[in-house]
């Protein structure tokens, strides 16, 4: 009896220890979840738009082109309009499509190649929408996009914006003295949910359009001027003839990097960017707005405060009837390019070539428009 039971001791613990040590042939270890990397978003854009080409400070910068130039180009050129769809209809460049802003990028990757055309050209009323579409392409890496300089103001002279929108209202209140930049911060935050730079710029580019909030017009802007930022978007020789109250010079293509005075911007404040004729602004705003700033463009730029200073100050880029072409309009919903062989009495001629003619340098310094 007694060496059965010693027999059946032996048994259970052998299978005791056959047990624990199939359970614990390696030793256990504590798995540690390493934590994920913080991503500053807003770095990783900053840095890659700057190692990105710089487009902001870049002389390619303002990307604009002329109604005569279009107008020559018209087999050869691919016509955005970015207007709403009853001004559309009522009268469109030939060829144009319609694509609402919130649309754009989508309708650039799936239905456009861009590479087979020379150029693209965004146009709307009076070419801010353009101007500001433009700068978000461009910087998604569609180099040969451009807005039409003064919009479809420029094209036809009926319900012309532009002649409109021209004044001197303001121009008794300008001031000369130079009023100092911000000290330098950090950049807004921004969170798309993105870790890579283009992924991050297309999110932001995307939400700026859906969006479409940057114009203020100079009457709201002079209610309470110290409400806003103001930034005068001009070379300083020509901020020292005169500025809207309370404005702070920023020097076109040089000053809108972290090395130089992007982080001078304000970030609990409303930002406006002028220029002459606000298109250049709008492009500015657009690169302001994907990195975060609540900013704004005057409409119309200096145009609507101090026309005729324009002029006598030297000063240039001021819209008179001159600019106005008169060019013949294609009424419908859709597109009507003519094509070999087919006429249309709405553009019974083919274009006549326009001579490019290059900038002079001058007009680089003056920042474009």
């Amino acid at each position: 009896m007694r060496n059965k039971i010693y027999s059946l001791s032996i048994l259970f613990f052998i299978v005791l220890f056959l047990g624990t040590s199939c359970s614990s042939d390696k030793p256990k270890k504590n798995l540690v979840q390493e934590p994920k990397k913080e991503i500053k978003e807003n770095q990783v854009l900053i840095k890659f738009l700057e190692q990105s080409g710089n487009f902001i400070n870049s002389h390619r910068i303002p990307t604009l082109i002329s109604a005569d130039e279009v107008y020559a180009n018209l087999k050869k050129y691919f016509i955005i309009d970015l207007r709403g769809h009853n001004a559309y209809v009522n009268g469109h460049i030939n060829g144009a499509v319609n694509v609402a802003p919130a649309d754009l990028i989508s309708y650039m990757k799936k239905n456009v190649a861009a590479g087979t055309y020379e150029k693209i050209v965004l146009v709307c009323y009076s070419s801010h929408r353009a101007s500001f579409s433009t700068m978000l392409l461009q910087l998604l890496g569609y180099k040969n996009v451009y807005a039409m300089k003064w919009g479809m103001s420029s094209w036809d002279a009926n319900n012309n914006k532009w002649l409109k929108a021209t004044s001197d209202k303001y121009a008794s209140r300008l001031e000369t003295k130079d009023n100092p930049k911000l000290p330098k911060s950090s950049l807004p935050e921004i969170n798309t949910g993105k870790t890579l730079g283009y992924d991050i710029l297309e999110a932001r580019a995307d939400s700026v359009l859906n969006r479409l909030d940057f114009m203020i017009k100079v009457d709201k802007l002079m209610e309470n001027p110290s409400e806003y930022y103001i930034i005068n978007y001009w070379p300083e020789y020509n901020y020292k003839k005169g500025h809207l109250p309370g404005a702070v010079q920023y020097t076109p293509k040089q000053s809108l990097s972290r090395d130089a005075d992007l982080l001078t911007l304000p970030k609990d404040k409303k930002i406006v960017v002028y220029c002459y004729t606000g298109q250049h602004a709008a492009m500015v705003v657009a690169y302001l707005q994907v990195l975060g700033y609540n900013a704004y463009t005057l409409t119309y730029g200096a145009n609507s405060f101090m026309h005729s200073k324009l002029t006598s100050l030297k000063i240039g880029h001021a819209f008179t009837r001159k600019e106005i072409k008169n060019y013949p309009l294609v009424q419908g919903e859709l597109p009507s390019l003519k094509t070999e062989g087919e006429t249309n009495n709405n553009l019974e001629e083919e274009p006549a070539p326009v001579p490019v003619i290059k900038k002079k340098k001058v007009e680089e310094e003056e920042g474009g428009c």
